[in-house]
């Protein structure tokens, strides 16, 4: 038996530092790579033979079995590799809620506020999409930076495809109207 005058020294929580976070985070980071590495050998694995280069001395069995074979083992890699950013994600989310900065919880007196109640606006993110009362998808849809650089670049496409059509003489390209639709019942002027 144990002795009576010992006593159980229970272990400390040591929290996490802040490199060992920012560690933690790129190894997340780098596994999504991976991901995306699993994803891209799974879809070849699919890709019917005539799409890609073929050599002269692979079978079509041969190739069927292998590709059967690289699907399965890519697809097994995807699942771990999701499993453990699922589990890590998690983790750095309840190390986020542990240090104060997120909250997790959906009565806060922000909450209180929006439903009506006295309760004064919280500063603090909720699991809600919630800071302060406002909510981000809201707030995030009134930027129109993202618009902006569309336009540009679709303004950019169009200027390389007219200076296309003008450097081929208009060889191949549809007929434009007035108001710059395709014509479609118009043949093609030359």
């Amino acid at each position: 038996m144990s002795d009576p005058n010992a006593m159980e020294v229970e272990p400390t929580f040591i929290p996490f530092t802040i490199p060992e976070r920012i560690q933690q985070l790129n190894e997340i980071d780098k596994k999504i790579a991976q991901i995306m590495l699993h994803t891209s050998k799974a879809m070849t694995a699919l890709t019917p033979a005539s799409a890609l280069p073929q050599s002269a001395s692979a079978s079509t069995a041969t190739t069927v079995d292998a590709n059967r074979q690289t699907f399965k083992e890519s697809m097994d890699a995807f699942v771990t590799t999701l499993h453990h950013v699922d589990v890590h994600m998690k983790r750095q989310i309840f190390g986020l809620q542990e240090a104060g900065i997120i909250d997790l919880s959906n009565d806060t007196p922000g909450t209180a506020q929006q439903e009506g109640g006295d309760g004064k606006g919280s500063v603090r993110p909720t699991a809600v999409g919630t800071v302060g009362g406002l909510e981000m998808g809201w707030l995030n849809s009134r930027g129109n930076r993202v618009e902006r650089g569309m336009e540009g670049e679709l303004w950019g496409r169009g200027r390389a495809f007219l200076e296309e059509v003008a450097g081929s003489g208009g060889e191949g390209a549809p007929a434009v109207g007035k108001d710059g639709e395709a014509d479609a019942g118009q043949p093609m002027e030359r």
